[in-house]
Parts: structure tokens; sequence; C-alpha cells
């Protein structure tokens, strides 16, 4: 979590779990989320790189995130940090 002057300006939530396609775990970051008043600072950016050192520390060999398309704002950060690479979502509510 991100906190400012005690308080809270953002968290990220995120879980490690094995893949089919590589011999060690992945870490997904399920949930970024920034403050509205602390948007544009970075802090994004410092969560996204702070889930990625606790990945790395735990031996993940990737993070992974998923966003919609529609989230321009979040999409040019992630495009500075990551590589997009064409997936789509599908998902079915049971």
């Amino acid at each position: 979590m991100a906190v400012q002057d005690g308080r809270l300006i953002g968290i990220a939530h995120f879980l490690f779990h094995r893949s089919t396609t590589r011999p060690t775990d992945v870490c997904y970051m399920q949930d970024l989320f920034t403050a509205e008043e602390a948007r544009g600072r970075g802090v994004g950016r410092q969560l996204i790189l702070a889930v990625c050192d606790a990945a790395r520390t735990a031996g993940s060999s990737r993070v992974y995130w998923q966003t919609k398309a529609t989230n321009a704002p979040g999409r040019a950060l992630y495009d500075k940090v990551a590589e997009h690479q064409g997936f789509i979502v599908y998902t079915r509510e049971l």
C-alpha cells in the first residue's frame, strides 16, 4: 500500500500461482488503485514496481494483470512499465 501523511493513497493486491507455461510460479496483480487526488504522481508506478520486487523475491518469473480496453490513463502507465501481449480475456459468471 502507498501512504502519504498517514493517509492511504494507493493499494495493490497480488497473488502467486502456478503456471502451465513456466516451471516457476507467476504473480497476478489482481487490483491496483490510486486515490484520485494522488493520480499522475507516480504512485501507481511505485506500487507496480513494489509488486514486481515482491514477486522477484518470491522467485516468480512474471507479473501480469488485466485492465479494460477503455482504461486510457491506466494503459498509458502500463505501456511504460510492461508489455501488452495482445490477449483478450473471456469470463463466464457461474
